[in-house]
């Protein structure tokens, strides 16, 4: 058994992971073709095939390679290079050979976790193979319990993940998403096969239109052999349990003025930004000119060689000219993509395709970040900082301090962490897919979890002032506060700034090119009133950040969304 593993001598690491399990005799190697090559920028340098009885690797996604492998039941991985240099294939198979392992993410503690498995044989340096070990000897430990296994293997990860492990003796894959959900995976099932994918295309490709779900964070897909190996059962398990690991639903308040705050916080952050910078010589960031970006920039500017800043909107939107005005105070090189009204037009089938969504809210604010990534890649960016999370952690969003006049702190607690927990399908999904369209790893610093374990322990009045009839529509004043402490002028620091979608103009530009192409309010009836209030509201804006503004700013602008929806006809699957 596996008497066919060759490992060339340039073969890369990550970051695009597919499976496809046939209910029916028969080879699906082509069909795992086809699902790698509809997201190949995902994994540009190589790709890694794993059959019932052969596992093998190629530096390019040809034909040729695909055509060597034969299986009905098959696992594939196309990797970007990040983390060990030009060796590194997966799937990862176990010094025991019992697991197979492919990974996508990051695991910032791995070089500790390796020392700690040094009677392992290594044959890569990448943080992936650490995976794969750490669980042969949890295997072995709980006596072949997979899932007790896994449990033990994720508690030590520090990091993010998706993880496609198969038991080689029952053929049982199990599938494990992170529990902040920072990367995404997608399965489905059909009466031909069971699939999954990093992104919805690759089932679509297969013809998997109906009941695609994700896997939610902090939980694992089971997908085992049932009465023979092709009568399947799927069974979903949370696995992730220490609150580090997911977010919980209570945080004890720890820090009840803001010089402990601040302290707390600071050390938590610093942390996290090393361990996503790391020994890089060069890095972007999405910058907006806001806090958020503005301190990931400013500390990054300490910590790597060279650190580039990419903003993009509409030529002379404010935040163009606030992001030129504040890079050039704190001295940030940035790189600025002006869009153009013919521009934003070309772009918005792309943008539509790459997030797999025409929701508004979505659309909207991935036309700015496309154009800001877009640019990063054209001058050989390979991983971007974002200062997404903030919002959600220091109560940024203005509604929140309405939320506190209504119904008090401990409410705007509830709301914070429910908002946090809906990250993974309200922004993290999205940006991933836009950043790995154009083969860029995206970093969070403000999700690490360990930072939000500490700043869900901060009392939220630190963050969100209430004097009376006054609303603190500023917010993050922890976060504020930390800027001011390693050096961001004040104003800078306590500025507020607008959404995305307004603050580089492509809201209002959407809604010119809708009445340009005809869709106005005149196109508006019950009936499509009806089918979109039917639709699902995606961010906290969306969701009910409108019912506490009162302003229309924050709600689905029906002639918009009917725009949206008329591209869309032609690119996303009608389910």
């Amino acid at each position: 058994m596996f008497n066919n593993i060759r490992l060339p001598k340039e073969i890369i690491k990550m970051c695009g992971i597919v499976g496809i399990l046939n209910k029916k005799d028969g080879n699906v190697t082509p069909l795992i073709s086809k699902m790698l090559y509809c997201m190949k920028n995902r994994g540009p340098d190589g790709v890694g095939l794993a059959t019932e009885n052969q596992v093998i690797y190629s530096n390019t996604l040809d034909k040729l390679f695909f055509s060597q492998a034969n299986g009905h039941e098959v696992l594939g991985h196309s990797r970007l290079a990040i983390v060990g240099g030009s060796c590194g294939p997966q799937p990862f198979m176990s010094c025991d050979k019992k697991l197979l392992l492919e990974h996508n993410g990051e695991i910032y503690n791995y070089k500790k976790l390796k020392n700690l498995l040094s009677h392992h044989n290594f044959i890569t340096s990448t943080d992936s193979e650490v995976i794969v070990h750490l669980l042969e000897d949890h295997y072995q430990k709980t006596k072949g319990d997979l899932i007790e296994a896994i449990k033990r293997t994720v508690d030590q990860l520090d990091g993010i993940y998706i993880l496609a492990i198969k038991e080689q003796s029952t053929g049982n894959i199990v599938i494990v998403r992170d529990g902040i959900g920072v990367r995404q995976i997608y399965y489905g099932e059909n009466n031909d096969f069971i699939a999954f994918a990093s992104e919805k295309k690759a089932l679509w490709e297969v013809n998997m239109f109906n009941n695609i779900q994700r896997l939610l964070p902090g939980y694992a897909l089971v997908i085992s052999h049932r009465n023979g190996f092709s009568n399947f059962k799927t069974t979903l398990i949370p696995i992730t349990v220490n609150t580090k690991k997911s977010i919980g639903e209570r945080y004890p308040i720890l820090y009840t003025d803001i010089d402990s705050a601040v302290n707390a916080y600071s050390n938590t952050l610093f942390e996290s930004m090393k361990k996503r910078v790391g020994d890089f010589k060069k890095i972007g960031i999405v910058f907006s000119g806001g806090i958020d970006s503005v301190i990931v920039a400013y500390l990054a500017k300490q910590m790597v060689p060279e650190v580039v800043c990419y903003t993009s909107g509409i030529k002379d939107s404010n935040d163009i000219v606030n992001s030129l005005t504040i890079a050039k105070s704190l001295d940030l090189k940035l790189e600025v993509e002006e869009l153009s009204e013919m521009d934003v037009e070309k772009i918005i089938p792309k943008i539509i395709n790459i997030i797999e969504d025409d929701n508004m809210g979505q659309v909207e604010v991935a036309i700015p970040i496309y154009g800001a990534v877009k640019l990063a890649h054209e001058q050989g960016i390979r991983v971007m900082l974002t200062g997404q999370g903030a919002d959600e952690l220091f109560g940024g969003y203005s509604w929140y301090s309405k939320i506190v006049k209504k119904y008090g702190y401990e409410k705007i607690l509830e709301y914070m962490i429910q908002d946090l927990k809906l990250l993974y399908k309200e922004t993290l999904e999205r940006e991933d897919k836009i950043t790995m369209s154009q083969s860029i790893e995206l970093r969070e610093p403000f999700l690490d979890t360990n930072l939000i374990d500490t700043v869900l322990r901060i009392d939220p009045r630190l963050n969100i002032q209430n004097n009376g009839s006054n609303y603190d529509n500023l917010g993050k004043r922890v976060h504020r506060k930390l800027a001011e402490k390693i050096g961001i002028p004040k104003e800078i620091a306590y500025r507020i700034k607008e959404a995305a979608q307004h603050g580089s103009g492509v809201h209002d530009l959407l809604d010119s090119l809708a009445r340009k192409n005809g869709f106005n309010e005149s196109r508006i009836n019950s009936i499509y009133l009806e089918k979109l209030n039917k639709r699902e509201l995606i961010g906290s804006s969306q969701r009910y950040g409108h019912l506490f503004e009162n302003e229309n700013i924050w709600t689905i602008e029906p002639h918009i969304q009917m725009y949206l929806e008329n591209i869309a006809l032609n690119i996303l699957p009608k389910t």
